[in-house]
């Protein structure tokens, strides 16, 4: 379980510390275990709340992996799409039921599991590789967070998605089920074809004015340009602000005496042990077999080879017992305080007694506790003071702008000449947003409010993220209005040229399928036109990337097996909007054992994937209909 769960924890804290989602089961899912009440809430389940600042978490963590995602693709509209909020709090309830499902069961995980996660994970290591306890704690420290706490809703998650996983990988094929996926997934279709582009009838379609303002006239809404808006804006940012903060060495020095025990690390230890743990079985005897353990390692046996031989620690025991270096505040309070007592490398504990039974500990390793020097914290120091000293002109001159652009509400000047900010100007926009500024929803709401657009204020402040406000106001209003045909002539005529011009070869196309069905030949029939006719091939359904344009093998694949007796002719109108033939001539069916070994793994754990998803959900709905679930979609 341990090299499963080390595995995944380089996705789980390296993503939830910086704030991005890298497994369903992030440590903000589970805040609701460790704080009270008093909150507006987003839903219950089983009394249980998910508050709003949660689902606002889960929900930024969302929208920011999305973004990293598709990349320019992304869309402030997003911010405001039901739909994504719906799933997200979807996501939050799923995500508590499962926790429930894990304290129900009683699951648990060793402490040096759990140590061993952390100390592995990159988050918390130094230059060298090595787990830093000063990191760690400061990391923690910036999220607002004790390492108890941590460690406890570390705990909670990681057994979560042990759970999911087990649920996820629980699913089988059978070889029969295989050959028959694989007869349909791996079939291959004789194809040939041949296209009639839509260019060649471009010159010969007519297309006079007449037809020009005839449809003009008949489709005005095609034509209507909705009303639009230009704005101007003032935009405070802390990023704009700690750019212009100057710093010299004297500030920064003084700066680091202030913050110097965040950059003190402070003394780790290595350590091995072996665990002898108490069941039910050996409940009085434990603390024997622990102290039998320690006879034998003082008469000279091998730590390493006894802690692989009798620790009930699987996680360490296959290393020997080792458990790397770690500082205090990460083991179990009596196993640390234990470590910590031993005077010298070799030394041995006696048996110390745990909630997971008894150790034996030998003490392997000790990096004295130092502090890191101001030049190897330099310009770590120099990016904090500035976000520092950013945050608090931040806070300042919010309140400037939000009073003064309140108290002079027709001109945003004299905002910002007190602020030293300039006034920008959108292109123009409509109600469903623009880009740049624009693509923002809050921005384009207060711009076609009444109070801006119709009475000519200047909006209220608004948050478009941390640290970021924008007040703006209505530049000029443009009315809707239909373009005048003159602007659109050309437009209008390529379109109904390109019409003509499909209906054409999708005619031509259809009298050519008409003279292969009566067993022309396809090489001369396309001859007449000058288009080539391919040669026959095979081709699976999945051949997406071949030389063949895809809604030919979507046509030839629509086919059932019964509707391929003999040669089969159809046709196809392209996204290009050129017209294709085609002619599936045989079928051979897929065969799993001829498959190579890659391919059919790779279908085994498609499949297998596939039907644990199921079965996960089958889950999810089973619990979820023996829960009490209240969501209060009002409050998103």
């Amino acid at each position: 379980m341990l090299e499963a769960i080390r595995n995944r924890a380089q996705g789980i804290l390296a993503w939830v510390i910086i704030g991005l989602i890298a497994i369903p089961f992030t440590l903000w899912g589970i805040n609701n275990y460790f704080r009270d009440g008093g909150e507006t809430i987003a839903a219950s389940v089983n009394g249980e709340e998910i508050t709003i600042s949660e689902f606002r978490t889960a929900f930024q963590h969302y929208l920011q992996q999305i973004r990293l995602l598709i990349g320019q693709g992304f869309s402030e509209n997003m911010l405001d799409d039901p739909a994504i909020k719906q799933n997200v709090l979807n996501s939050l309830v799923e995500q508590r039921l499962i926790l429930e499902t894990v304290t129900k069961l009683g699951l648990n995980m060793s402490d040096s599991d759990l140590s061993q996660v952390i100390q592995t994970n990159k988050t918390f290591q130094d230059e060298t590789g090595r787990f830093d306890s000063a990191l760690y704690e400061s990391v923690l420290n910036s999220e607002g967070l004790e390492p108890a706490e941590y460690e406890s809703r570390l705990r909670l998650a990681l057994l979560s998605e042990q759970l999911v996983s087990t649920l996820r990988f629980s699913a089988f094929v059978t070889q029969q089920e295989l050959e028959d996926i694989a007869r349909l997934r791996y079939q291959q279709r004789e194809i040939s074809y041949g296209i009639i582009p839509v260019s060649k009838y471009y010159d010969t379609a007519h297309i006079d004015e007449g037809k020009l303002h005839e449809y003009y006239n008949d489709h005005p809404d095609e034509f209507q340009i909705p009303e639009q808006v230009v704005i101007n804006y003032l935009r405070l940012t802390g990023e704009s602000l700690a750019k212009d903060i100057s710093i010299n060495e004297q500030v920064l020095h003084n700066f680091y005496e202030e913050i110097k025990n965040q950059y003190t690390v402070p003394e780790q230890r290595r350590a091995s042990h072996i665990l002898i743990s108490i069941t039910p079985e050996n409940d009085k005897t434990a603390q024997q077999e622990a102290q039998q353990v320690l006879e034998r390692l003082q008469k000279g046996e091998s730590f390493e080879k006894v802690a692989k031989e009798v620790s009930k620690d699987a996680g360490s025991a296959k290393n020997g017992g080792d458990l790397g270096f770690f500082g205090r505040g990460v083991m179990d309070p009596a196993f640390e305080q234990a470590v910590f007592s031993l005077k010298q490398v070799g030394d041995l504990s006696k048996p110390i007694l745990s909630k997971f039974g008894y150790h034996i500990i030998k003490l392997t390793g000790i990096q004295p506790g130092k502090a890191k020097s101001f030049d190897e914290v330099r310009e770590e120091l120099a990016q904090k003071y500035r976000q520092q000293q950013a945050e608090d002109q931040f806070y300042e001159k919010a309140d400037i702008l939000d009073n003064l652009t309140y108290e002079n509400s027709s001109s945003l000047e004299m905002a910002a000449e007190a602020l030293g900010l300039m006034i920008e100007t959108s292109k123009p926009f409509p109600r469903g947003g623009g880009s740049g500024i624009a693509a923002n929803p809050k921005v384009v709401a207060a711009a076609f409010s009444e109070e801006v657009l119709e009475e000519g204020i200047n909006s209220q402040a608004i948050e478009l993220g941390p640290n970021d406000l924008v007040v703006l106001r209505v530049n000029r209003s443009i009315p809707a209005y239909i373009q005048p045909f003159e602007e659109i002539q050309k437009e209008i005529k390529e379109k109904l040229t390109r019409s003509e011009a499909k209906t054409k070869i999708q005619e031509l196309g259809e009298e050519f399928i008409k003279r292969l069905q009566q067993g022309e030949s396809p090489e001369i029939v396309f001859a007449e036109e000058g288009v080539n006719w391919s040669e026959k091939r095979f081709y699976t359904r999945e051949d997406i990337n071949a030389d063949i344009p895809p809604e030919i093998l979507i046509t030839a694949y629509g086919l059932s097996r019964s509707e391929l007796e003999g040669s089969v002719f159809a046709g196809q109108l392209l996204k290009t909007g050129d017209y294709a033939v085609l002619g599936i001539y045989s079928v051979r069916d897929g065969d799993f054992n001829k498959l190579d070994e890659k391919t059919r793994q790779s279908l085994i754990q498609e499949i297998e994937r596939s039907r644990g998803e199921i079965t996960y959900r089958s889950f999810i709905e089973g619990i979820k209909s023996k829960a009490k679930i209240k969501l209060y979609p009002e409050n998103l």
